[in-house]
């Protein structure tokens, strides 16, 4: 009985060594007004992506450029979407039409006002094999 409590716990423990090596790094900039909130979203191939994700962040925003991580992650393809939210009212405030007023951003740089809808998570995901760094440009949806 022992061995068996002995090898599980030793599988339990390399499984979550395994998870700790991989981590994202994200690095965002394209803040102008370094003020008010970034909301984070990250989304593995399993979460509808642009649906409510259970590994999200928020974070204060203190510069132009912000750097943030995700650690003990699985490995597998990942994607990213992040707002920044000037006015720290909990939301992407959006204008006319739908238009997102405040400034946005997925991983790869994808950019919805040049393919004119909204991404996919094809076109955002990204490989974590390890630690992976990012970089994010926030964008405005208003030119």
């Amino acid at each position: 009985m022992k061995k068996i409590f002995l090898l599980m716990l030793l599988i339990g423990f390399t499984a979550a060594t395994v998870n700790a090596q991989n981590g994202i790094t994200v690095k965002v900039d394209g803040i102008e007004n370094a003020k008010g909130k970034l909301y984070v979203a990250l989304f593995d191939s399993q979460t509808p992506f642009l649906s409510k994700s259970d590994m999200g962040r928020i974070v204060d925003i203190t510069n132009n450029t912000e750097t943030l991580s995700f650690n003990d992650l699985g490995k597998g393809e990942y994607a990213i979407a992040i707002f920044q939210d000037e006015n720290s009212n909990g939301k992407l405030d959006l204008g006319e039409y739908g238009i997102p007023v405040e400034k946005y951003g997925f991983s790869n740089n994808v950019d919805p006002a040049k393919v004119k809808r909204p991404p996919l998570f094809s076109e955002c995901k990204f490989e974590v094999d390890g630690q992976t760094n990012i970089s994010i440009h926030l964008v405005s949806a208003i030119k």
